[in-house]
């Protein structure tokens, strides 16, 4: 004789596997584990998951590209400042009490200048990447597209200037190379003018894709993830159900053994 009806041994089976689907949710939190829990909704949650992790790197990648601009930005301040002070060695040697010692004392002093600025445009760089030895563009991926920070040949650029010829040995001389130096000036303030434009772009676009990862991961977690006082309900009732279905079949079983010591 069977221990158990067919109707309660079903019951029993099916409480005991909504209990292990349900103990799987809760254990890892989402209500989607695989394409039997909801083939439309995981297809749509690995989607978003490939975008909001597309878009991170994308995020990573234009921060690079901001750190880089940064230290590009740097270096041109740092040719910048020295340009100033040969501005004013320039000035100076429009002195006219000047003599020839002073005018030595000031052209050996500009040329620590001229060679301080050569060190900056040799020794600048990222991550091993030279930034002022050519004119060129660097490439940031954001997913959906790039963005590019265009990089310049600055020791040529201040070649066509003549500011590695600076002259002060007379008073004409100096202004002529006053007139480079002011020159330069307005060429490098011009490549600092790009690089903030670039910083800020990159940042925007950040900022944007950022925006756009949180609002992909809420839409992913309104999908997939697990709503834990629901599940903990129904855990509830399918605990509920499986002890009243094994209590049903002891109790058939017993009534069953009754009737068969009773026959006998």
């Amino acid at each position: 004789m069977k221990l158990n009806t067919p109707g309660s041994l079903n019951t029993l089976n099916q409480a005991q596997l909504q209990q292990d689907s349900l103990l799987k949710k809760l254990a890892t939190a989402k209500r989607i584990n695989s394409a039997a829990d909801d083939a439309a909704g995981l297809q749509i949650a690995n989607q978003l998951s490939s975008s909001i992790n597309g878009k991170g790197q994308g995020e990573r990648n234009l921060y690079d590209g901001v750190s880089l601009a940064r230290v590009y930005e740097q270096g041109l301040q740092g040719i910048n400042d020295n340009l100033g002070e040969l501005s004013r060695l320039a000035v100076a040697a429009g002195n006219g009490i000047y003599g020839a010692q002073e005018r030595s004392a000031l052209q050996a002093e500009a040329d620590q200048y001229i060679a301080n600025i050569q060190q900056v445009i040799d020794n600048t760089e990222f991550a091993g990447k030279k930034l002022f030895d050519q004119d060129g563009a660097l490439s940031f991926g954001t997913g959906s597209g790039s963005l590019n920070l265009s990089t310049v040949d600055v020791a040529s650029g201040l070649t066509a200037q003549n500011i590695f010829s600076i002259d002060l040995s007379s008073a004409d001389a100096a202004a002529a190379s006053l007139g480079n130096i002011q020159q330069s000036l307005d060429y490098i303030g011009g490549l600092q003018a790009d690089a903030g434009a670039s910083i800020n772009s990159f940042s925007s676009a950040a900022s944007n894709l950022n925006g756009q990862q949180i609002a992909e991961s809420a839409a992913r977690s309104r999908i997939e993830d697990l709503d834990f006082a629901r599940a903990s309900s129904d855990k509830v009732a399918a605990d509920i159900l499986a002890n009243t279905s094994v209590s049903v079949s002891l109790q058939a079983r017993m009534q069953q053994q009754q009737a068969l010591n009773l026959l006998s």
